[in-house]
């Protein structure tokens, strides 16, 4: 008996449950809002099953869809491999890696990168694989992706090597009107009743939303935890709102005018942001040219994440 559901409904799934959105979750993919809310009902009317569920802070998957989505994240990266494997084997030239970013599902850096890649590794193919966003290293560690950009302390975990990448400041994003913005920063000293957009809330050991704003000095009063940078970013724009969020990922939203930063301390506070791969990877391997490729943009300076907010030096 052939199966109802095909892949694409099976990366919708996954796409899903890792950007907690259908427009997101589009993006991610590639295709239309509508064009996912169409195989989301296919997916759900070729299972007899309710896949997701739709509340104020997005959509969560089902028990039904976590099934679904467990067996897509098995089977989407080993296909990949498949075919990738094939591709050396009938003597293609190129080669692919899986790119995972840590918690920030924005990728205005993207095509710059990919140009810069285009002209120092012209034989790598590089997909972004959205596994990695919520669980960086359980993805490494599942073979879903074979790097991950991860901010936060190195673990002493052998099975990762750790590469630094560079240090971007922390800051308070509001509205240009926001009354906090005629601070010169902002901690939790200064918040009282302000509703703070927490993202992310918590992921992995070692990367809680703590280690991104510190223990708060005081408690804070109105904490909302948002399931995508996009969600906090609409919120904020609209003055609903703060939050605290690497510069990098909100630096369109800073040059159009529409969010204005702060330091999230007075002396300001720094993300170390790094590269990681496996262990085990050899050292002339795919990720770990990858790996060279985003040191070497970064630290052109004239390109790279440097233009994104990224700076060689820390920030408190």
């Amino acid at each position: 008996m052939l199966p109802r559901l095909g892949l694409n409904h099976l990366a919708l799934i996954s796409a899903l449950a890792d950007a907690g959105g259908v427009s997101a979750a589009a993006a991610r993919l590639g295709i239309t809002q509508s064009a996912a809310s169409h195989r989301l009902r296919e997916a759900e009317r070729r299972t007899g099953s309710i896949l997701v569920t739709r509340g104020p802070a997005g959509v969560a998957l089902t028990p039904e869809g976590q099934r679904l989505r467990a067996f897509a994240d098995r089977v989407l990266p080993e296909l990949a491999r498949l075919e990738q494997e094939i591709a050396t084997s009938a003597g293609g030239p190129r080669r692919l890696v899986r790119l995972g970013q840590a918690t920030y599902s924005r990728y205005h850096w993207w095509p710059a990168f990919l140009e810069h890649l285009r002209g120092t590794e012209p034989d790598l193919t590089v997909d972004l694989a959205g596994a990695a966003t919520a669980r960086p290293l359980g993805a490494l560690q599942q073979g879903l992706v074979d790097v991950s950009t991860i901010y936060g302390r190195p673990t002493t975990l052998r099975r990762f090597r750790w590469v630094r990448l560079a240090t971007d400041p922390l800051v308070a994003v509001m509205a240009p009107d926001h009354p906090l913005a005629a601070l010169p920063w902002v901690d939790t000293t200064v918040l009282g009743d302000t509703r703070v957009y927490a993202y992310p809330f918590a992921t992995e050991p070692g990367f809680e939303w703590e280690l991104m704003l510190g223990q708060p000095t005081e408690p804070l009063r109105d904490l909302a935890p948002m399931p995508s940078p996009e969600a906090v970013i609409d919120l904020v724009r609209a003055g609903f709102g703060i939050s605290f969020l690497s510069r990098w990922a909100i630096e369109p939203e800073l040059a159009d005018g529409t969010l204005v930063a702060r330091p999230a301390a007075p002396g300001g506070f720094g993300l170390d942001w790094f590269a990681v791969t496996r262990a085990d990877e050899p050292e002339d391997g795919p990720a770990a040219r990858l790996v060279r490729a985003l040191v070497a943009w970064q630290g052109g300076r004239g390109a790279g994440l440097a233009t994104l907010g990224f700076d060689t030096g820390a920030h408190g």
